[in-house]
């Protein structure tokens, strides 16, 4: 597939959705920590937290819409997404929404790589 396959094209979108969405949680908690206090709450986390948490995603997000530590950042969403689900599941002990949504933007990490990058395809075959 080369970049102006439609392919090509997906996993850009794709990718391009991913970090936005990593980039604004973060910038989100980051400005307006209010809005993710009551859930850190919730979920059992101090409002210390939140600030860590927010540079990660924010961190990630970025690291991600860079092409060349976009595998990288795609390791960091998954481990993000990845305790975000355990500390919901941990709490709620159910499949709400927001596990559905981190279950899709670490799949949507590696899917936008793997339909954008060659080199990742090879590792990675779908056979």
């Amino acid at each position: 597939m080369t970049k102006g396959t439609i392919e090509h094209r997906a996993g850009v979108m794709i990718s391009t959705l991913v970090a936005l969405l990593m980039i604004i949680d973060g910038a989100v908690g980051l400005l307006h920590p209010q809005v993710f206090a009551s859930d850190m709450s919730s979920d059992g986390w101090g409002s210390a937290t939140l600030f860590p948490v927010a540079v990660l995603a924010l961190v990630s997000g970025a690291v991600y819409a860079i092409p060349c530590t976009a595998v990288l950042g795609a390791i960091l969403i998954t481990g993000f997404v990845g305790g975000a689900i355990a500390a919901h599941l941990r709490v709620t002990q159910a499949l709400i929404l927001p596990e559905i949504v981190n279950v899709a933007l670490g799949v949507g990490a590696w899917a936008g790589l793997w339909l954008r990058d060659p080199r990742l395809r090879a590792m990675l075959p779908w056979r």
